[in-house]
């Protein structure tokens, strides 16, 4: 079975690639084509809106029709929605290619959880969470070094992405075998919402937040700021990068220290990153401010769940996994629209205010939380 673990870290790895060159080059085309902010950053959105419709259903799913299955689902729809991209022109047709992705990502992403949380332990949860992140981000940053293929034409990068995750795809569906995440007898019971810790839904739905907004704002915000494309692609990186070196050491120390302590660390560091790119905009002083962003930004995620696993009875793992991204998702939702609109208020710092703010709030409100727990 040490077989699975390794295809499931493999698969995400190569469609990681994928999953950092699409998403950024429909930004920078939609830009660059002087499309309205509204629609760039709601058809983001509408990707995130079926993350967070069908994550919970996905858990349910893979309860039933087993994780393979609706891992190479997911493949497969990602696959042919990423093509679906060369219509990009067509706005309507745009939103309906985003909603049918994030509903492929939601089965690659809830089924690739379920299966490391399902080959780890308390011993070695928070490394292998930290692992699957930081090997996503690689593939992640070699799909955003990829950005340059716009140059071959405006096709060629959801071109290569599809062909990527067609890859990915045939090597799961032909080595993967199948897993049994429950007794042969066992009733498949249905876990309520009520019974998911309230620090994970919070940290799940802060990290969907940022991820999806900042995503959404560094192409916008590099070139209305007159950086170049090239630069862009390096912004993006930088911060993909981040979450490679810094997210893998975070992941040791989750194991080793209160997952309480290290989101309020986590929420006290992102309060000061996020101010730092008002006061200066040197190339090279920004490529070190969002390498260290997209370092912390994602600890919300691994260390949430992390924390969710141990927390939720075994019985529950798939669905727990479910929620957790749903609320991801319900985060996510509003970040691309933030995100666009707090650009167009103000180019240089308008997104980076409110970015702290809210980092400084969820401080707070881990706080409260806690003391409140306690008593």
């Amino acid at each position: 079975m040490r077989k699975n673990f390794v295809l499931a870290l493999a698969g995400i790895g190569i469609g990681g690639i994928g999953f950092g060159l699409v998403t950024p080059v429909t930004v920078m085309l939609l830009e660059l084509n002087h499309t309205p902010s509204f629609i760039t950053g709601s058809t983001a959105m509408a990707g995130y809106l079926s993350i967070f419709i069908f994550s919970r259903l996905t858990g349910r799913l893979i309860d039933r029709y087993n994780v393979k299955n609706i891992l190479t689902a997911g493949l497969l729809i990602w696959m042919l929605s990423a093509l679906g991209h060369i219509f990009w022109r067509i706005y309507p047709l745009l939103y309906l290619v985003k909603i049918i992705m994030g509903i492929g990502g939601t089965f690659i992403f809830v089924s690739t959880e379920v299966m490391i949380n399902y080959y780890s332990d308390d011993t070695n949860r928070g490394k292998n969470i930290g692992l699957y992140v930081v090997i996503l981000s690689i593939g992640i940053a070699i799909g955003s070094m990829l950005i340059w293929t716009i140059k071959l034409g405006n096709w060629v990068p959801f071109v290569i992405g599809s062909s990527i995750v067609l890859i990915v795809f045939i090597v799961q569906w032909v080595f993967m075998d199948e897993i049994n995440l429950k007794g042969k007898d066992e009733k498949m019971l249905k876990m309520p919402i009520a019974k998911m810790p309230l620090m994970s839904l919070l940290s799940a739905s802060i990290y969907g937040l940022f991820e999806s907004s900042v995503i959404v704002v560094l192409p916008l915000y590099g070139l209305r700021n007159y950086f170049t494309s090239d630069q862009v692609s390096y912004f993006i990186a930088s911060f993909v990068v981040g979450g490679i070196v810094i997210l893998y050491i975070v992941g040791h120390v989750a194991d080793k220290i209160s997952k309480y302590k290290l989101l309020l660390i986590i929420s006290t560091l992102l309060g000061f990153l996020f101010l730092l790119p008002v006061f200066a905009e040197e190339f090279v002083f920004l490529l070190i401010i969002f390498f260290l962003i997209g370092g912390f930004v994602p600890a919300f995620y691994t260390v949430g769940l992390n924390y969710t696993i141990e927390q939720v009875e075994k019985k529950y793992m798939t669905q727990a996994n479910g929620y957790f991204v749903m609320m991801y998702g319900a985060g996510t939702i509003l970040g691309p629209l933030i995100g666009t609109s707090l650009i167009d208020f103000n180019k240089q710092y308008g997104f980076w205010v409110f970015a702290s703010a809210l980092s400084f709030f969820f401080y707070l409100l881990f706080k409260f939380y806690h003391n409140a727990n306690s008593k």
